[in-house]
């Protein structure tokens, strides 16, 4: 888990967090869950890949499963821990939402709204 956040300092930093789809379409799922629930990075990995390839969880292929995960623990999720989205505990591979997730998603709705 993380034990300082680093809070963006510019748009460029938070446009940084958002701008990439794989980190939008996680802090979209991420929402779903209620603040401190553990969810699996192995869940998260299988839920990402089968949205990115129009399947369901179960018909993601282990190449596009490993290569998911393998972002998701090596990119996305240490970033999004570092502003203190989510808390992430890479020995235990368990996401834990925090309410600043919340400040995100309204900045992705206006994005929407605009483009």
């Amino acid at each position: 888990m993380t034990s300082t956040a680093h809070y963006p300092s510019s748009v460029a930093n938070v446009l940084g967090i958002l701008g990439n789809e794989r980190r939008v379409l996680l802090l979209n799922y991420l929402f779903l869950f209620g603040y401190e629930q553990d969810i699996d990075v192995r869940h998260l990995a299988r839920v990402i890949g089968s949205v990115e390839n129009g399947t369901s969880p179960r018909e993601v292929t282990s190449q596009d499963y490993e290569s998911v995960y393998n972002g998701l623990i090596q990119n996305h999720l240490p970033k999004l821990a570092k502003y203190d989205i989510i808390d992430y505990d890479d020995r235990a591979k368990i996401v834990t939402v925090t309410p600043r997730i919340e400040e995100y998603l309204i900045l992705i709705v206006v994005a929407r709204m605009i483009d």
